[in-house]
């Protein structure tokens, strides 16, 4: 959902503000922080988020979304997306087993036997505060695919950084459409 472990990249320059961010590689991990604060109902973030069939709005990195499987809130997405670091362009697949945890958590999990990451698990948390929404964004993931030693976690972290603002971005854009419908 909502991941591709993110292969993005951008930022818009408008309303959005983000308060904390932070990206690690460690022991083969990547590991990445985003919180950012909207000016967007919740309700609508969270719609956004969940609207499986058209993640390709967040992103224009995300390449195909599509909902193979729903019960209740549990939640089977396809997603794949494209993103270049350095010379190295890939295009990753992923199958994420999906979940609405309530209180505004939303986690997603990897299945690596049908996804390009040995290891992905994310974690959405959307909250009001103060008539903002706030994001958070929490990821941990091991590609299943080349990365260069040495300058490949260098370029990749901040791609993957660069990745999660953008589509945070774009779920602001993305609602900020839907308010002028």
């Amino acid at each position: 959902m909502i991941s591709c472990g993110l292969l993005l990249l951008s930022a818009l320059s408008q309303a959005g503000e983000v308060l904390e961010s932070h990206i690690a590689y460690e022991d083969g991990h990547y590991l990445i922080s985003l919180t950012m604060k909207i000016e967007a109902g919740l309700d609508k973030v969270y719609t956004s988020l969940t609207d499986f069939n058209h993640l390709t709005r967040l992103n224009n990195n995300i390449k195909l979304s599509r909902l193979l499987q729903s019960k209740d809130k549990q939640h089977l997405v396809q997603i794949e997306a494209e993103g270049c670091v350095w010379i190295f362009c890939r295009r990753v697949r992923q199958l994420q087993r999906v979940t609405e945890m309530g209180h505004g958590y939303i986690q997603a999990v990897d299945l690596p036997d049908k996804s390009d990451m040995e290891y992905g698990r994310i974690l959405w948390h959307i909250v009001e505060q103060d008539g903002f929404t706030i994001i958070s964004y929490r990821a941990d993931f091991v590609p299943a695919f080349f990365v260069p030693p040495l300058i490949g976690p260098y370029l990749l972290k901040g791609r993957l950084l660069a990745a999660g603002k953008k589509t945070i971005h774009g779920i602001e854009q993305l609602v900020r459409v839907k308010q002028q419908i």
